[in-house]
């Protein structure tokens, strides 16, 4: 498949997360998950934009992007387990949410770093 398509394929799996934010309440220490969703997808996206303008880019940090996109995925479907699941069982996604925030959450963040520093250089 063209990398093009995999990178307008990853900002339509987005969709669906960028409509859960839109209705997602901020309250109290679900607000601050939901921030974290937020800049993350913001981050995302930002990168894939990015990398869309520069194909040679793309190629070089195209696996890197996908390993991020799915930690966002993994997030995104932890929200949802926690919001559905009953209270007693509510620890392991919170657990889960957690710990993708705390080590791959920063992941994003460095990406976006080199992406900007090498279009800059």
């Amino acid at each position: 498949m063209n990398l093009v398509k995999r990178l307008d394929a990853m900002v339509r799996q987005n969709q669906d997360i960028i409509e859960y934010l839109r209705h997602a309440h901020r309250i109290g220490d679900y607000g601050m998950l939901v921030g974290s969703l937020d800049y993350a997808i913001a981050r995302i996206n930002t990168v894939i934009l990015r990398l869309s303008q520069y194909p040679l880019l793309a190629d070089q940090y195209f696996s890197e992007l996908q390993s991020c996109h799915c930690s966002v995925r993994s997030f995104h479907l932890n929200m949802q387990r926690a919001e559905s699941w009953p209270g007693f069982l509510q620890w392991y996604p919170r657990f889960r949410l957690h710990r993708i925030g705390i080590k791959k959450f920063p992941r994003i963040a460095v990406l976006l770093a080199r992406v900007e520093n090498d279009i800059k250089n």
